[in-house]
């Protein structure tokens, strides 16, 4: 799981009580019959006092403790270099919240405990309901640190992603859209957020209220590396940000002047997050070379692939299209200004792209007009082919009542209307010299395979044709449904 508050997301199913057993004994609450689980107070083991917690992860230390005098862990969710994540249950408000901890031998490298003191000052700034809420931050007992965050249920982006390889145009826009509401206001505060990635955008389950369901919420985080453009006295969190030519972020995702290593301002997040509106859209990044530094060089010199060159079948309006592209300049000058403005415009193209939709425009980009081109020809053509086929089984049936009735010889007139029935029910034919040389009835046709059939409709000559006599089409270039014989 990523790490942050979304290492702190499994859907519920999966974190049951009933998996719940004491972290001493292993004992679960149904060893204890009588025992009261329900309610805001935490169950406890009747014989050692502890709560019981989850260990589907294995067994940790810090499971059953209580941090801070106020969290109670309950579960490890995430785990990385710095520390890890636990579902942890504020007792004193009866909510679980997202423990994450800093390990103790890491708690006063200057470097992790600026980014850990910046991560808790951006996200405890915003109150956006995209931004991922912070509820406490502070120093343990033992010295670790600790932030507090909301508990999430869903999936990151990344996750998505990786489930489904890409998004409709019109998730990924509400998607982006949720994603700038938070960037909004960050930016407004003087807060960059640098690392912006599939993996720090969550899709979290929210409830829309009593039997109306849920709805899904984007959120952003891991202000980790968020850069305070505004703050007077930077090096009081990390000498090591100000230093000029330092890189910081995931190469994939970075702004060309930040793969540079220069001064950024907001339209930074604003490349970041078209990168990744880019890669919902497509189903991957524009720049994916193995090489970081490749992919870096690729953001300042190289334009995005067309989606048209790279992914041929993702169809993106025109209007949404046009302004990805210019979220993507390599020139801050060219992007949106803001998050605000890119807002604006993403809801002027999402409008004119449902109008289009429903019909009440009717102009088309010419990549449009040839989706849609492609898709008539094809329904034309299937249609053409059944009337020919309608066609044709009302003149067999006529020749077989001809031939019921004594009648000699083939209808000349017949012939002609199978043949051009025939030539109907093939949208696209493979004409050559030689076939309009042998058109006539009674001459041999070459079929689709090469090998020698009879003309469109063969008849054994005589006054009395054999009853079991059946006509044989010739096989051309559609055998959408079939040949008969």
């Amino acid at each position: 799981m990523p790490a942050v508050a979304a290492e702190a997301t499994l859907p519920p199913s999966s974190r049951s009580p009933s998996e719940r057993v004491c972290p001493r004994c292993r004992k679960s609450p149904s060893a204890f019959p009588g025992l009261v689980t329900s309610g805001v107070e935490l169950p406890r083991c009747p014989d050692h006092a502890l709560p019981f917690v989850d260990m589907i992860d294995g067994p940790d230390p810090l499971l059953g403790t209580t941090i801070a005098g106020r969290f109670t862990i309950l579960g490890r969710l995430g785990r990385g270099s710095m520390g890890a994540v636990y579902r942890a249950r504020q007792e004193a408000v009866g909510r679980d919240v997202a423990l994450k901890l800093v390990r103790r031998d890491r708690a006063h490298d200057p470097e992790t405990k600026g980014r850990f003191e910046r991560e808790a000052r951006a996200i405890s700034s915003l109150v956006s309901p995209h931004t991922v809420t912070a509820f406490d931050f502070g120093e343990a007992e033992d010295g670790s640190w600790f932030l507090a965050m909301e508990m999430l249920e869903g999936e990151t982006v990344g996750e998505r992603l990786r489930r489904v390889g890409r998004l409709d145009w019109f998730d990924a826009l509400r998607f982006t859209r949720d994603a700038l509401k938070s960037l909004a206001e960050a930016h407004s505060k003087g807060i960059i957020h640098r690392d912006l990635k599939p993996d720090n955008l969550f899709l979290s389950r929210v409830p829309t209220g009593p039997g109306a369901g849920e709805q899904e919420l984007c959120k952003v985080l891991d202000f980790g590396i968020a850069k305070w453009s505004r703050d007077d006295d930077e090096t009081k969190i990390d000498q090591l940000e100000t230093q000029a030519g330092t890189v910081f972020g995931t190469p994939r995702y970075m702004s060309p002047e930040q793969a540079q290593g220069i001064t950024l301002d907001p339209r930074s997040d604003l490349y970041s997050l078209g990168v990744l509106l880019y890669q919902m859209l497509s189903g991957r990044a524009p720049f994916v070379d193995d090489d970081a530094v490749v992919v870096m060089a690729r953001h300042i010199k190289d334009e995005a692939p067309r989606f048209a060159d790279m992914t041929p079948e993702v169809v993106v309006p025109e209007s949404i299209e046009a302004i990805l592209w210019r979220v993507l300049a390599k020139s801050p000058a060219d992007r949106p200004a803001t998050a605000d403005e890119l807002i604006a415009e993403l809801d002027a193209a999402e409008a004119s792209a449902r109008a289009l939709e429903s019909g009440l425009r009717l102009t088309l980009s010419p990549r449009e007009k040839w989706v849609i081109s492609r898709r008539t020809g094809i329904l034309l053509a299937g249609a053409l082919s059944l009337l020919a086929l309608v066609a044709i089984s009302a003149l067999l049936s006529r020749h077989r009542d001809s031939a019921q009735f004594g009648l000699s010889g083939t209808d000349p007139s017949a012939s002609h209307a199978l043949d051009a029935a025939a030539r109907a029910s093939d949208p696209a034919p493979q004409t050559s010299s030689s076939m309009l040389e042998n058109s006539s009835p009674s001459s041999p046709t070459a079929d689709a395979t090469g090998s020698a059939a009879t003309g469109p409709l063969q008849q054994k000559r005589g006054p009395h044709p054999h009853p079991s006599s059946k006509p044989v089409l010739a096989k051309k270039g559609n055998e959408r449904y079939g040949r008969f014989e």
